[in-house]
């Protein structure tokens, strides 16, 4: 330390001595300096520094303690600084010449030795402040801990009382650390301002002592501002919670008469939900009287509402109000409460009205029903018939209905209205359970009517369920009968056939007694006059015209089997008999020994057998004459598979005539050579006898024949018939007659030979032969005409069945057949009886006109022709007639089925545009349901390929139904105007829904393709986005490494050449954006989606500014000359953009693929001496290409 007065300059400073006082941590070293006649005390070292206070209360004390014990050893050194300044004066009084010198020297050594005990005390006066400002600080922060955990700590206020308490205790914590903020910002102020004192006093101040004083100041200064920020930060809490509590306290006080207004409100809502309506008329005019009173006492508690209310927005309108959205929640509460009193009173008012009208009306039905009871019993008692009684029963049914309907249809209005489960209507549940109950017991007795629509309803199910049995009948025999005829290969399979189509009679004949059956059932039902009578009694027809068809082709088929298996089994017996026939007359020839007697019996028994033999072989030619005249009245292709079986008839009856030809002439070969042994005379008596009776019986038949010629070929089948038996009866005596003739004349050749006298008898011979050779003739003719004329009836009355039927009468009233299967198989069923019919009229005109012919050629004019000429005249009208009228019923059919057939296109039209709509709507929702990573660029377009598709699917629909449409406008021209119009409004409602949906599709796909065109601007924006962030990357971070300004010149120019041309264009592509979005989204919607394009491209232009900004100041500096490590700005801004890089890509619906990643890296990494390769000049050809490439 120096004393106050320096000393005189260029005078030598010398330091004579140092003393070290050490005491703990603390160590003082003091120079005594010597400087001309002066003599100073000097601090040279201090450790620590005079005005350092430490950091915290123990450093503190711990430095006070050490300083306490520094001045102690300080203090003893005292009495050696006294010692000297003695030794000084000594040595001035000495040295008298010197002692001016001693003198000075003595007084600036005491001056020192005080200063620098001053000085010390001062720094323990320094240490004591300091160490109370930290006992301050120590409180402070306690009560601030304190005030914290009071804060800290959740607090429990379920009353007004515990809020008001916690209030007071906000307002004591705020005041105390008020008080603690005062006490230690006064002693921070007093110790700064020692310590300020401190370092400016005097000749003390150097510069360890200014820093060790900037130290202390920031210590305190750092702990003050330390403990006032938590201070400041806790009473903003503190004011926050007192707020909040002063908050909750207002609206405590306003929930607790919201409260009392709530439970009365909903006490009374309550009631009103669970209050009844009343059980009776009286009682229902109770519950009005009392919810007139409620209304009076309602008004009341709406005012108190009201001002509920008005407190409520006043709290609400206060800033500083926090717990806002639970006093509008509790407003909103209070509102709904209001509004539902409200609308339970006008509800509870309207119903009670609706219950007073049901009271009302339910008295009335009871009324009504007493009075109905009264008649029932009346009724009772009269004994009408079940009809009779059914009116009356209906009439009192309905009135029953009618007089509880209004009642029960109030009641339940009432009770769907109220609540179906509730207690507020159980009056009105037992009400109507009682009118209910009254009615149901009132009805019961009403049955007569019911029991005749049982009936009825039985009688009609009964005939539904016969012909549903005839119907299933019917289609299972049609099946059997559709195949050709076919009669088997052999006997036993033609009878197994036969067997079959037996059964199939007798089924058929069965069928036709359920039919009987259904038919009696139906006259009970007109008895009884159904409304289905007409529609049951058509469908009978139909079916019993139909089994009648069947009939007639299983009794043809029948037919056609019983001749030609008779045919073949008679065919065999004749043929077995012939055999027999044939060795017996081959090898039983008479002897000349035999006695007559013998050969008599020989004869006779051979006689009998030829007889027999004859019998059987005209039945069998007649059973193949029948087969072959059944076979004439089919149709061509009906009999294909039986033409090798007629030609087997044929040839069998062909073999059979020349086989009994042959075996005539062994027959009289037997008997001439029987007769060989006689004697001639014998002989010829024999042969006079035998040409006498002959001569005779062919008179007779002459005789016979003459009735026949009379006869009318115009008469009926069964006159025909008769005369076909008798005539087929005739023919094995006409063939014994001619068997004789022809054995007379062999017998006459024979005896003629022998020498007979062949004069007598030659004439009346001659006349024999000449009238039996005439008689032949004509029983040939008359035996062709009779089977032709049999033949002819036959034909015609089949003929007749098919033209009498009612099938065109069936045909002709107006139906709907069903489905165009059940109409095509009507019209072939149809088609196929006109060529039946056909084919029978031709066959009976050609046998009519060969019959005619025959007559007319053969001179017969005994034979009358006349009425077989009327009756093909006839037979031609009617057929025609038949003919025309089929023909206009196929025509019909044929319209219905072509109606038909172009309904069933329009309804597949219209199944096929339900498929296409709902496999549209699918993939449109299945669209939709897509989230926006999932629909990107390439489901998009896949999803535009799909509707282009359905677009086509709509196209070819469109074509179907002009074609549809052509055939309806042409075709139909002649066709009832109710049907036409049914299917073009049909196709006009299928137009209009397919114009629709085409208009749907058309809109969706400009609205993909949209779609498309915006995400591929979006993906061009984005590229160029990442294109320019790794390009201003790049250009800043080889902006860091220029180190001349050419260089940044360079860079600069470079850069400019490539944010230039482009930018422009990706503003264009943002306003091109801009509009599509607005076009897709509307105009709110579209700025919301390119929102987040329009925000990259301004950080894009920001950090491209900044950049140029950055480069053009580096510039600048690399100008001036300085060369920075690295521009400040210029690294931030390097961070900007690589966060700017790094960021993820905005539009999710365009995420970009890892080739392009990897180009983007690539980039980043190459140079920037190539210009081309480090700023590209066409980016739309590089997000075109790129774009391509990921396609």
């Amino acid at each position: 330390m120096s004393c106050k007065e320096s000393p005189r300059v260029g005078v030598s400073t010398t330091t004579i001595s140092s003393v070290a006082v050490q005491a703990g941590n603390s160590k003082i070293v003091i120079a005594v300096v010597k400087c001309g006649k002066w003599v100073q005390l000097q601090v040279a070292e201090s450790q620590p520094n005079l005005l350092e206070i430490g950091s915290s209360q123990d450093e503190t004390k711990k430095l006070l303690h050490d300083h306490e014990l520094l001045l102690a050893k300080l203090k003893a050194l005292e009495d050696r600084v006294w010692e000297l300044l003695q030794e000084a004066d000594r040595t001035a009084e000495a040295n008298k010449a010197q002692g001016q010198v001693y003198d000075a020297m003595a007084q600036t050594l005491g001056e020192a030795w005080t200063t620098l005990v001053c000085m010390l005390e001062r720094r323990r006066e320094l240490l004591e402040l300091t160490s109370e400002f930290f006992e301050s600080a120590l409180e402070f922060a306690i009560k601030i801990d304190q005030a914290e955990a009071f804060l800290q700590n959740p607090h429990e206020f379920g009353s007004v009382e515990t809020l008001q308490s916690l209030l007071q205790l906000h307002d004591r914590h705020a005041k105390e650390l008020l008080e603690r903020s005062l006490v230690l910002l006064n002693k921070s102020q007093q110790l700064t301002d020692f310590i300020e004192k401190f370092k400016c006093d005097g000749s003390n101040m150097n510069s360890e002592l200014i820093q060790g004083a900037q130290s202390s100041c920031l210590k305190i200064d750092s702990l003050l501002e330390l403990l006032q920020d938590r201070r400041r930060q806790l009473v903003k809490n503190l004011q926050q919670q007192r707020q909040e509590l002063a908050q909750v306290l207002q609206l405590c006080l306003w929930d607790q008469q919201e409260n009392q207004v709530t439970c009365w409100f909903q006490k009374m809502i309550r009631d009103l939900r669970e209050q009844s309506l009343g059980s009776s008329l009286s009682d229902n005019k109770e519950l009005i009287r009392k919810h007139e009173d409620l209304e009076v006492r309602a008004k009341e508690w709406n005012s108190a509402i009201e001002k509920l209310k008005s407190q409520a927005l006043e709290i609400l309108l206060s800033k500083d109000f926090t717990e806002k959205e639970h006093l509008q929640l509790s407003n909103q509460k209070l509102s709904r409460l209001q509004e539902e009193f409200g609308r339970l009173m006008v509800e509870r008012k309207a119903w009670l009205t609706m219950a007073h009208d049901f009271f009302n009306r339910a008295n009335k039905a009871f009324d009504v029903l007493g009075k109905v009871e009264a008649y029932l019993k009346l009724l009772k008692s009269e004994g009408l018939s079940l009809p009779v009684l059914a009116v009356r029963h209906e009439e009192l049914h309905r009135e029953i209905k009618d007089s509880a309907a209004d009642a029960l249809q109030k009641g339940q209005a009432l009770i769907s209205q109220v609540d179906s489960c509730g207690s507020k209507v159980t009056g009105i549940h037992e009400m109507m359970e009682c009118i209910q109950k009254r009615v149901d017991h009132l009805s019961e007795q009403c049955t007569a009517h019911k029991e005749l629509a049982l009936k009825k309803q039985q009688l009609a199910a009964s005939v539904e369920d016969y012909l549903r049995k005839v119907e299933m009948s019917i289609q299972e025999i049609r099946p059997v009968l559709s195949n050709t005829l076919d009669i088997g290969s052999s006997p036993s399979e033609s009878e197994k056939i036969l067997n079959k189509y037996l059964e199939l009679d007798v089924r058929a004949k069965e069928v036709a007694h359920t039919l009987e059956a259904a038919a009696k059932i139906m006259t009970e039902k007109n008895e009884f006059g159904l409304s289905e009578v007409a529609l049951l009694s058509f469908k009978m027809k139909w079916l019993e015209e139909e089994l009648n068809t069947l009939g007639r082709r299983i009794s043809y088929r029948s037919q056609v089997l019983q001749a030609y298996v008779a045919f073949r089994k008679s065919s065999e017996e004749v043929k077995e008999q012939l055999r027999r026939l044939k060795e017996f007359y081959q090898m039983e020839i008479p002897q000349r020994e035999q006695e007559d007697a013998e050969v008599k019996h020989c004869s006779d028994s051979a006689e009998r057998r030829w007889q027999l033999f004859l019998k059987k072989s005209f039945l069998t030619q007649d059973l193949g004459l029948e087969f072959l005249n059944l076979m004439s009245m089919a149709k061509e292709n009906e009999i294909l598979s039986v033409k090798n079986e007629m030609h087997i008839v044929k040839d069998i009856m062909e073999k059979q005539t020349t086989a009994r030809e042959e075996l005539g002439h062994l027959r009289m070969t037997w008997y001439l050579k029987a007769t060989e042994g006689k004697p001639v005379r014998q002989k010829w008596e024999t042969f006079k006898e035998k040409l006498k009776k002959t001569t005779h019986n062919v008179k007779l038949l002459h005789e016979v024949l003459l009735p026949v010629s009379a006869l009318d070929l115009g008469g009926s089948l069964q006159t025909m018939s008769d005369l076909q038996r008798r005539w087929s009866a005739m023919k094995p005596q006409l063939q014994q007659l001619h068997d004789e003739v022809q054995h007379i004349m062999k017998e006459w050749e024979v005896l003629t030979g022998q020498g007979a006298p062949s004069k007598e008898k030659s004439e009346q011979l001659k006349d024999l032969v000449h009238l039996h050779e005439r008689q032949r003739e004509r029983i040939q003719d008359y035996e062709e005409i009779l089977y032709k004329t049999i033949q002819f009836h036959q034909v015609k009355e089949e003929l007749m069945r098919f033209i009498k039927s009612r099938e065109p009468e069936l045909l002709a009233q107006p139906m709907e057949l069903g489905g165009s299967k059940e109409i095509q198989m009507q019209l072939g069923r149809s088609q196929e009886r006109r060529a039946q019919v056909e084919h029978l009229h031709q066959l009976a005109l050609s046998i009519g006109v060969d019959i005619i012919s025959s007559l007319q050629q053969a001179n017969y004019s005994h034979l009358s022709a006349k009425n077989l000429q009327r009756q093909l005249e006839v037979l031609e009208l009617d057929s025609r007639i038949w003919s025309a009228n089929a023909k206009e019923y196929e025509q019909v059919l044929s319209c219905s089925l072509e109606y038909c057939t172009t309904r069933d296109e329009i309804d597949e039209l219209k199944e096929s545009f339900k498929d296409i709509k709902k496999k549209f709507n699918n993939l449109k929702f299945n669209y939709s349901k897509k989230n926006e990573k999932s629909r990107n660029l390439k489901t998009l377009q896949y999803q535009i390929q799909q509707v282009d598709m359905y677009a086509e699917k709509i196209q070819a629909l469109r074509k179907k139904m002009e074609k549809v449409n052509n055939k309806t406008s042409d075709s139909f021209s002649s066709y009832p105007s109710n049907k036409i119009n049914n299917l073009l409004e049909g196709m006009e409602d299928l137009q209009k829904h397919v114009n629709d949906f085409d208009k749907v599709v058309t809109d969706y796909k400009m609205n993909l393709d949209l779609t498309e065109h915006l995400q591929e601007v979006i993906e061009e924006c984005n590229f160029w986005y990442e294109d320019a962030s790794a390009t201003v990357v790049r250009v800043g971070k080889y902006s860091m490494e220029c180190q001349t300004k050419e260089a940044v010149e360079i860079l600069h120019r470079q850069f400019n050449k490539f944010v230039a041309p482009s930018v422009p264009q990706q503003e264009e592509r943002i306003r091109e954006v801009i509009d599509l979005a607005q076009r897709l989204y509307g105009l709110e919607e579209g700025q919301k989606y390119a929102e987040k394009i329009v925000t990259r491209h301004k950080e894009i232009l920001e950090s491209i500014t900044e950049l140029c900004g950055s480069l053009v100041e580096l510039k600048e500096k690399l100008k001036q000359g300085d060369v920075p490590k690295m521009n400040p700005k210029l690294e931030a801004f390097h961070d900007i953009c690589i966060d700017l890089l790094k960021e993820p890509v905005r539009n999710e619906q365009t995420p970009f693929s890892e080739e392009r990643n990897e180009t983007v890296q690539w980039s980043t990494l190459t140079g920037w001496e190539d210009s081309r390769r480090f700023f590209p000049s066409d980016r739309g050809a590089g997000v075109r290409h790129y774009r391509d490439r990921c396609l």
